[in-house]
């Protein structure tokens, strides 16, 4: 089924609930929307705009307020949000850290697909560079020229860092790893003093914060995308100037493909579905299917919303892409499905990385 299909069937079930018992639900109601990330960070960014304009969608329209809840790379939100009671007053902006439940860390409480999905919203993720990196980087392949910088990220069992790690290897650099952050806003305050060189962030926080910040400090270097319906990593249309991981390595390796090399794999296994939902709007598991419909209801309306949508452009420079409740249940499925080889080289790479 088509991505448009899925969309218009969330739309139709939602659209039998009877609006007049939601509208009593939700009347004089405060809804705590738990962003499992500090503030100032790129869930948050996103959070706070989907928070602003999800009120007008609900009937009732009760007030939406953010609770910032980081650590763990994003695994304590991700908790607090599980042990929440399941009554429509407490939902979750996540940035759901696909390797926790790849790798089934022990620190889980509540498994991915045990929360009941909203909605999510799919994003490219951008790698950057300080311009002064010695010898100096004027264009994304100068990188390769640079030897001893360091690559600042969340913690080593988080895509951000495997993700990051993994391309660096890939490129045959010499550089240290430094997984060691609470939220992407301290490393991007990290970068800014030149406590390391080399990061990443999702769209938000590079079209948020990160360019505006320090455009005239940093480069982008690739992007990583999601997948499309045809199997192909293509660039993202709010990135039009900046090439693709792939794009990038076939220009600085020359020759070279990279479906020789067993990481690309285990990179394109831990990336795919987190750019496919990198932020989730989820409940509580267990909440009642007439408070989860309502909520769907009103998060697939803020999608045709002007408001929303100009708000959201505003700082992210493009329109988001909604992903379905039953896409996004689909996703959580199917992390417990990978493969045996892939997984322990995971495991064996992040105790390389933890142990240096």
């Amino acid at each position: 089924m088509s991505r448009g299909m899925l969309i218009a069937a969330a739309v139709a079930a939602c659209a039998a609930l009877p609006q007049g018992a939601a509208a009593q639900f939700h009347k004089a109601k405060t809804i705590t929307m738990i962003v499992n990330y500090p503030a100032g960070g790129p869930t948050d960014i996103e959070g706070r705009i989907v928070a602003l304009h999800l009120p007008d969608h609900l009937p009732g329209h009760p007030t939406v307020v953010v609770k910032n809840i980081g650590g763990g790379s994003g695994l304590l939100g991700a908790n607090v949000l599980g042990d929440a009671a399941a009554n429509g007053e407490t939902i979750g902006f996540l940035t759901a850290q696909m390797v926790q439940f790849i790798l089934g860390d022990p620190g889980i409480r509540t498994h991915l697909s045990d929360f009941v999905f909203v909605g999510g919203v799919a994003s490219p993720q951008v790698t950057y560079v300080r311009r002064d990196t010695p010898p100096g980087i004027n264009v994304g392949a100068d990188l390769i020229r640079a030897k001893d910088f360091k690559a600042l990220s969340l913690n080593a069992s988080s895509e951000n860092t495997l993700s990051q790690t993994l391309a660096l290897d890939m490129l045959g650099l010499e550089y240290q790893p430094v997984p060691a952050y609470i939220g992407l806003k301290e490393v991007e305050t990290a970068i800014l003093q030149n406590v390391g060189q080399v990061a990443n962030s999702s769209l938000s926080g590079w079209s948020g914060s990160v360019e505006p910040a320090m455009g005239g400090l940093v480069i982008p270097l690739w992007q990583l995308t999601p997948r499309d319906a045809e199997g192909a990593y293509k660039r993202s249309r709010a990135l039009p100037g900046v090439p693709t991981f792939e794009e990038f390595y076939a220009n600085v390796t020359k020759g070279k493909t990279l479906s020789e090399d067993f990481r690309y794999a285990v990179m394109r296994a831990v990336v795919d579905p987190q750019l496919a939902m990198f932020r989730v709007l989820a409940l509580p598991p267990k909440t009642p299917a007439d408070v989860a419909a309502t909520m769907r209801s009103a998060f697939n309306d803020l999608w045709n919303d002007p408001q929303f949508l100009a708000d959201y452009s505003k700082v992210i420079h493009t329109e988001p892409i909604l992903v379905p409740a039953t896409e996004c249940e689909r996703l959580a499925a199917e992390l417990g499905s990978f493969r045996p080889e892939i997984k322990k080289f995971m495991v064996d790479y992040i105790d390389r990385m933890t142990s240096k």
